[in-house]
């Protein structure tokens, strides 16, 4: 049975889940138990630069994806529900994100509720993702939860454009 081209280069599948796994590492690092159990002070650099030198890789190997899904994976495939929660919790976790690193720059700062409800709406988005990929994994495993769906006729449909 010949097999459905894929999307994405197992390249770029690779170094999306090595940035991934970096995002989570440094962004656990800046957590309590990191600073109470002696993690932190083992890095060379700040786990704040790592985290946002990963976040920074994410966010253009996001930009890449999103492209190359407007290109060519539109009309070819559809999101799954499990697609759709990853897509929505990336989203608010970049816009979280983003959100943290304003409030460090100089002349720019969110205080009190609205800088609590940014933070926790930031952890809350990373655990989420963090579960929904460990399930996503399990899944996996087991032939199931995919991302992406392939459209009906979409093949029928590539195959007679030129």
């Amino acid at each position: 049975m010949k097999e459905e081209p894929r999307l994405f280069s197992a390249f770029f599948t690779l170094l999306w889940a090595v940035v991934m796994l970096a995002a989570i590492v440094s962004g656990l690092a800046h957590l309590p138990f990191a600073f109470r159990y002696g993690l932190v002070s083992s890095w060379r650099a700040a786990p704040t630069l790592a985290h946002y030198w990963s976040a920074a890789a994410l966010l253009l190997l996001g930009a890449y994806a999103a492209v190359v899904w407007w290109a060519a994976g539109r009309r070819r495939y559809a999101l799954t529900r499990w697609g759709g929660l990853r897509v929505a919790l990336l989203t608010a976790l970049a816009a979280t994100g983003l959100l943290l690193v304003l409030h460090n720059l100089p002349g720019f700062s969110i205080y009190g509720l609205a800088y609590a409800a940014i933070k926790l709406g930031h952890l809350l988005c990373a655990l989420l993702l963090s579960l929904l990929l460990f399930a996503h994994f399990a899944l996996r495993i087991l032939g199931r939860g995919r991302w992406v769906r392939p459209l009906p006729g979409a093949r029928g449909r590539d195959a007679r454009r030129p």
